[in-house]
């Protein structure tokens, strides 16, 4: 009789405490938008530059997208769209990096002018002096 006793409360404990299998699904699908979510803050915080903006936008719809599918219990539809939001982050990253990587070369180009020009005057200023000290040799030796 004890046997059954405990057998039958382990059998209603299951089932009480049972959920659908839809409902881990669906905490999976939550747990995966909000650490997007955050991703998509911290790239937004990267992007310094403001390069990546239509991007992010786009990635923040996917999100929302994603949970609202996930509230709808379309977890292979939210899955897919998530899919897609790790694709849209990772383009993301690479604009941010294309978009620092031109601002040095500007940086390096605008040195680089300065530096050439720097040197245009300095030899301009070098063949002023040939030109004086030749005028004043003549007159030295004589």
């Amino acid at each position: 009789m004890f046997v059954f006793v405990a057998s039958f409360l382990v059998v209603l404990g299951t089932l009480t405490f049972a959920r659908p299998a839809h409902a881990d699904e669906d905490d999976d699908i939550q747990r995966q938008v909000e650490t997007q979510k955050s991703t998509a803050t911290d790239l937004e915080h990267l992007d310094v530059r403001r390069a990546a903006t239509s991007e992010l936008q786009r990635l923040r719809d996917w999100l929302n997208l994603a949970w609202d599918l996930r509230n709808k219990h379309e977890a292979d539809d939210a899955k897919e769209v998530l899919d897609r939001c790790l694709a849209q982050a990772e383009l993301i990253r690479q604009v941010i990096v294309s978009a620092q990587a031109k601002a040095e070369v500007t940086e390096k180009e605008t040195r680089l002018q300065k530096t050439r020009e720097r040197i245009a005057q300095q030899k301009k200023a070098l063949q002023n002096a040939q030109v004086e000290k030749r005028a004043l040799e003549p007159t030295v030796g004589s």
